[in-house]
């Protein structure tokens, strides 16, 4: 027999993590007068007593000695319900296969018929959200309001299925999750009556795969009990279950701490040698990114850690930092979620370490300086800030006439300061002579340091020191502008040429958008651009705008009206119907060159051609035909004619 059946619980003081509803329970069945419902609904997560509660309220109710709120479990309805032996007066009723409103017609049949030996009928609907609707209304009227000896308890894991109508003719009892600590000693309790010596360690691991299920936990005990019967080591567990080792955890912490990826990669590799499940190894370790994230807001919910592995734990928080953490968590829960849809779990958690060791910061910069990047330190984030433009390269400046004297005094007045900052800034980038000699981490932090730097020096063009053309361009007619947005381009422009060197720089004048695309101005463009329209329908209006338009072709143009033709009835009527709620003329007016009405009409049948009953009379020529035809048989094959066909 199974661990879990045969530790059941067998009274209200053995249920396990649940004594909110043993003592209800117990008060309602001692209390005088009895306090005891008709119909309980009983809803919690799997393997937390739901069905052992509703046997032993049945207990408890015919028991000899009752109703009691402690069943002696020595008399005949005691000792059946314990044996799971069949009982006329307890029927329990699995929804799931007799869902269907035949079996709760035979129900409801059966419930008018009074106890055969006890003081109840207890009816034990268990999974009852597997009913339909049919069912659960037919079973409305019995629910509330059935017979005196009848006791309806319903049990279910998704309560939100349970149509409104049932749950309010119930009283309602939510089960919780056991806590670790309850079923570590529980399995301790087990495993003592086993003769099984079951260290904490393998306990507490136990209790961890659970998830909060005590079934569960049971029938993990007995499956490890199976490898090694007499003595359980937390190794044992860990070999069995394939679950993680809590060193294998830490050190991968650790490797992500320090931004090691060459580690990670390297336990996760003994992690393969060791047989361990990659998305087991991931849930664990998003398990234990979580128990960070909650001692970074103060809250430690794992009381049964050593103090050394509290103090690692508190120094991994204290390093990574509540805003690491977080992308910690939400990288594995991503690595965790593609593993269901691929079978390469390994790949995909060595890129999510090596994404975490990376550690790439959202929206942050770094300000690192020559002396910072040869320590291998990098200076606290700052905001990025608008730096004066760095001096672009000479193949990037325009070339153009050089102003008069006033404007390049009044240009170097402008840009002399900017000019200066930024060159300045350069300088203090500039890597010094002995870095091809440093370590690639030097290398690599002021690699960073330059990319980073680099963009808030193309932010601004106003400021872009010019170099002046020699005389002998000054002739030129054509010059080049570099203009810098988003991207560098270049706008080629003609200028006038000027006969004194004092004249001003022709200014390029800004081109006034125009609206793309074609127009609709008579029936050949209406026609010839109607798949567009159609097109421009679908994004504007949406897909199924645009199936009411199919089989409409454009038909008409004049100055007022737009007219589409239908072949059938059926979608013209349909599009004249969609017309009145939908802008089909508002999105055909703003393929036109002036707006129109748009008008649908249903075009009219076509006449079928007269088919000529009669058969054209035969003529000369068809017996000459035939005359010629034998003629020629004759003559290949050396025959004479003995007879015709039809002849007499």
């Amino acid at each position: 027999m199974s661990l879990y059946r045969k530790y059941r619980p067998q009274t209200f003081d053995d249920l396990v993590g649940q004594e909110h509803i043993a003592q209800t329970l117990r008060n309602a069945l001692s209390s005088t007068p009895l306090r005891v419902a008709h119909a309980y609904l009983f809803v919690g997560p799997r393997g937390t007593g739901k069905t052992t509660s509703a046997r032993l309220l049945a207990k408890a109710l015919n028991c000899e000695n009752g109703p009691t709120s402690t069943p002696c479990n020595n008399c005949d309805f005691c000792i059946r319900v314990r044996d799971n032996q069949p009982t006329m007066d307890l029927i329990e009723i699995d929804a799931a296969s007799n869902r269907g409103i035949d079996n709760v017609r035979d129900l409801i049949a059966g419930v008018a018929s009074t106890p055969a030996q006890s003081r109840y009928r207890v009816y034990i609907i268990d999974e009852v959200h597997m009913l339909t609707t049919e069912s659960f209304n037919a079973l409305l009227k019995t629910l509330e309001e059935p017979p005196a000896h009848a006791i309806f308890i319903l049990a279910t894991t998704d309560a939100h299925k349970v149509p409104p109508t049932i749950s309010s003719r119930c009283q309602r009892f939510d089960f919780r999750r056991v806590g670790p600590n309850d079923i570590v000693g529980r399995l301790q309790h087990v495993a003592k009556h086993e003769n099984i010596q079951l260290s904490d360690g393998a306990a507490q691991i136990i209790a961890q795969q659970a998830d909060g299920a005590l079934r569960d936990s049971l029938t993990l005990l007995e499956q490890v009990t199976a490898f090694s019967a007499e003595t359980i080591s937390e190794d044992d567990v860990r070999l069995v279950l394939g679950t993680v080792s809590r060193e294998l955890l830490l050190e991968m912490m650790g490797a992500v701490v320090n931004k090691d990826a060459h580690e990670a990669l390297s336990l996760v590799e003994r992690a393969t040698e060791d047989g361990v499940s990659f998305s087991q190894l991931t849930r664990d370790l998003t398990g234990y990114a979580r128990d960070l994230l909650l001692l970074t807001v103060g809250f430690d919910g794992n009381a049964a850690l050593t103090q050394t592995e509290r103090d690692v734990r508190q120094n991994h928080a204290q390093n990574l930092g509540r805003e690491r953490i977080t992308r910690v968590v939400e990288t594995l829960r991503a690595a965790e979620k593609e593993m269901r849809q691929s079978t390469d779990h390994r790949l995909l958690l060595e890129l999510a370490l090596v994404r975490l060791c990376s550690d790439v910061s959202l929206n942050i910069e770094y300000s690192m300086s020559p002396q910072a990047a040869l320590q291998g330190s990098v200076v606290a984030p700052v905001a990025p800030q608008n730096a004066p433009p760095a001096p672009r390269p000479v193949w990037k400046q325009p070339t153009i006439a050089p102003p008069n004297a006033n404007q390049v005094t009044q240009n170097v007045s402008q840009n002399t300061v900017q000019s200066h900052v930024a060159q300045k800034l350069a300088d203090e980038t500039a890597l010094p002579p002995d870095l091809n000699n440093a370590p690639r981490e030097i290398e690599r932090a002021a690699e960073v340091s330059a990319i980073e730097v680099a963009p808030i020096a193309t932010e601004s063009v106003e400021a872009t020191p010019i170099e002046f053309a020699p005389e002998n361009a000054i002739s030129s007619t054509r010059s080049e502008v570099a203009t810098e947005e988003s991207a560098p381009h270049e706008v080629e422009t003609q200028a006038e040429t000027a006969p004194e060197i004092s004249e001003a720089p022709t200014e390029v004048a800004a081109k006034t958008p125009q609206k793309k695309g074609r127009r609709i101005h008579n029936l050949e463009e209406f026609v010839e651009l109607w798949p567009a329209v159609l097109v421009r329908v679908k994004r504007k209006i949406g897909v199924t705008a645009v199936a009411y338009l199919h089989d409409g072709l454009p038909a008409a143009l004049d100055e007022k009206q737009a007219i589409v033709e239908f072949t059938k009835e059926f979608h013209f009527e349909k599009a004249k119907e969609a017309a009145q709620r939908l802008p089909f003329e508002q999105v055909l007016n703003e393929c036109m060159a002036t707006p129109h009405v748009l008008k649908f009409r249903l075009a009219k049948p076509k006449k079928m051609a007269k088919v000529e009953d009669a058969v054209p009379p035969p003529t000369d020529d068809d017996d000459n035909d035939e005359e010629d035809v034998v003629r020629y048989a004759q003559d290949i094959f050396g025959a004479s004619v003995v007879g015709r066909s039809g002849e007499g």
